[in-house]
């Protein structure tokens, strides 16, 4: 899992940056020349206190329909999420500065900022979660979201290799020539996660879509519109925030795949509680403990 994630940030790191440089273009031409704003740190802190009401009520809602809180049952496991998170939108912030899909004016220190951002960044991964386990504790929901018609099984170190390609052309295809990748680009990093599932022989979030299992997919595109529809409106109710997308139906997209990316991301730090890992399934047997003497006869 460490492997992987490693291999996640450094990929989204350094290849947008190979891009950039490759089209001639240099680090100083990415800096936002829009003017500054008081409003960023209370819109930001507004937008953080409105996502943590939101999901102690999703997560009481969720017992009262079932019994179970999701928060009590698997604590650990949504502490892992929050801190996956601040690093997924921290890197998608990075990235965001190569293509600018939106613009927040303000003029905060580096430090001041990651203070600010991280609550918020915390919360967004656990809310598209807690979202999801709601949408699918309608079982009728789920039921109308698997059909009879099936894929194929997909996986193995070819396609792995395929959607590779793909997410690297993407992330310095998308620096180098935005207005045209930009889409790409932010489709690279969820690509590269279910590349390296298949590369480690795990399991990717659509394994169950050969089956006609849409459940999953569905509920969890539909959490991270919701989720990420409640954040942008809460931030442009208290401040300036512009989303330079062709049309709200691109926006719309870009936050369902947000939330797959989310979910992507959240099935590989489960791995540490199902104790399963790459090292672990090749390691030899340890030796018997205790030695056997034979005495010849």
């Amino acid at each position: 899992m460490k492997t992987r994630l490693g291999i996640f940030i450094a990929t989204l790191l350094l290849m947008p940056l190979a891009g950039l440089f490759l089209s001639g273009a240099q680090w100083s031409d990415l800096v936002s020349t829009s003017s500054a704003s008081d409003d960023a740190i209370p819109a930001t802190l507004r937008t953080s206190i409105m996502l943590l009401v939101y999901v102690l009520l999703i997560n009481l809602f969720i017992k009262r329909l079932t019994g179970n809180s999701p928060f009590s049952a698997q604590k650990n496991y949504f502490i892992g999420v929050s801190i996956a998170s601040v690093v997924l939108c921290g890197l998608l912030s990075y990235l965001n500065l190569f293509v600018a899909s939106w613009t927040v004016q303000q003029d905060n220190s580096l430090i001041v900022q990651i203070l600010l951002y991280t609550p918020l960044f915390a919360l967004l991964a656990p809310a598209v979660l807690v979202t999801r386990a709601l949408l699918g504790s309608f079982p009728g929901l789920l039921k109308s979201l698997t059909f009879r018609v099936t894929f194929p099984a997909t996986g193995g170190e070819t396609l792995a290799r395929i959607l590779i390609a793909t997410a690297v052309f993407g992330l310095s295809g998308g620096a180098a020539w935005p207005a045209k990748l930009f889409w790409l680009l932010w489709a690279s990093p969820l690509l590269l996660l279910v590349a390296l599932q298949f590369l480690w022989h795990e399991s990717s979030i659509f394994a169950r879509v050969k089956s006609g299992d849409w459940g999953r997919i569905v509920c969890t595109a539909l959490s991270g519109i919701v989720v990420g529809n409640l954040a942008v409106i809460s931030y442009q109710a208290n401040a300036s925030l512009d989303i330079n997308l062709p049309n709200i139906w691109v926006a719309q997209a870009g936050l369902a795949l947000f939330g797959l990316t989310c979910l992507q991301l959240s099935d590989v730090i489960a791995e540490i509680w199902r104790g399963k890992s790459r090292t672990a399934m090749f390691q030899q047997k340890k030796k018997f403990p205790v030695p056997v003497v034979v005495k010849k006869s």
